[in-house]
């Protein structure tokens, strides 16, 4: 694969997921994981080829989402509809 992220001296951990096969699947069709394969993105998508990287963005968006939602709740029912 040859792509790295690199964390210009950030600390790091490692993060191990388990997730059904189906999810899988899904992920590398979207990212391009599989040679020969369709590429929704036509090969231009930020995780191109790297699920790593794919989490990482997907965890990164999450977090990003939900502190937007938690500072703009005034209610239950307004942070139920941020979900």
């Amino acid at each position: 694969m040859g792509f790295r992220r690199k964390f210009y001296g950030q600390p790091v951990a490692r993060l191990i997921v388990s997730v059904p096969v189906e999810i899988v699947e899904e992920v590398d069709e979207l990212i391009g994981y599989r040679p020969g394969h369709w590429r929704p993105f036509g090969g231009t998508h930020p995780a191109r080829r790297n699920r790593s990287e794919f989490v990482r963005l997907a965890i990164v968006e999450k977090l990003e989402r939900d502190k937007a939602c938690n500072t703009g709740c005034n209610s239950n029912t307004a942070h139920q509809r941020c979900r």
